[in-house]
């Protein structure tokens, strides 16, 4: 008889038992009122018939997530995302009056979607992609706005963006079409350009032709100059003298 109370007694007292995980804390709540000094760490004693221990963890946290919004041109597009948070330990106790449970599903993941679907309907499906950083930032500034420190939101890193196939390739022709107008853009640049520098040559010559004959004109001297500078070094066989005109042949 006394085994079977001390037997009885042991089971109470041990369920009568809990123990909160390093990282973690608890909030104790007997007969639906809250205790407002939160349950560190260790082993901690509670009546098992009224009371109940509600367990937080305040580590950092990962939670992977998907969101499908509309875009500006009424796409749908698909985003992956993990939201890296944490739970203050400062605000447990309001967490678990506003929002009893768990603190991401009822506070922060719907505000993340909101979020997603007010950000991407600003941009059409190609400048979503290209985007995809600037949209995560706005995402993260607009979820921390709304959830106003109740959990610290660290980070939205987006993993994954997916489009409609039809859409993907619409994309992928733009894209093609897009490239081939800047290699022509480029060509007739560079058409453009050379014909400036041929007529920039050419005026160049003409001006230079231009004061050779001014200087000429000028300096009948340089003439001569010129004869002595395209003379071969060789005396001519044929010449002509006298006033009649008489032309005479070298051996």
């Amino acid at each position: 008889m006394r085994r079977i109370l001390t037997l009885g007694l042991s089971v109470l007292f041990l369920s009568g038992c809990a123990v909160v995980e390093p990282g973690e804390r608890g909030v104790k709540v007997s007969m639906g009122v809250m205790d407002k000094n939160l349950l560190v760490s260790g082993l901690q004693i509670y009546n098992p018939f009224i009371d109940t221990i509600v367990r937080y963890s305040i580590k950092q946290e990962t939670v992977a997530g998907q969101a499908v919004p509309l875009t500006a041109d009424q796409q749908p597009i698909t985003l992956q995302y993990k939201v890296l948070y944490s739970v203050p330990e400062a605000q447990l106790l309001t967490l678990y009056e506003k929002y009893s449970g768990d603190p991401y599903a009822k506070l922060v993941d719907p505000q993340i979607q909101e979020a997603f679907r007010q950000v991407v309907s600003q941009y059409k499906a190609d400048q979503a992609t290209k985007n995809v950083n600037v949209i995560k930032n706005q995402v993260l500034v607009m979820a921390r706005e709304q959830i106003k420190g109740l959990v610290n939101v660290v980070d939205i890193p987006i993993t994954h963006v997916d489009l409609p196939e039809v859409l993907q390739q619409a994309i992928a022709q733009k894209q093609v079409m897009e490239q081939q107008a800047l290699q022509k853009f480029y060509e007739l640049d560079k058409a453009k350009k050379e014909a400036e520098i041929t007529i920039a040559n050419a005026q160049a010559q003409a001006k230079s032709i231009e004061l050779q004959s001014l200087a000429l004109q000028k300096s009948p001297t340089l003439i001569e100059y010129e004869k002595v500078k395209k003379w071969d070094g060789k005396m001519p066989e044929t010449f002509i003298a006298g006033s009649a005109g008489t032309l005479f042949q070298l051996k």
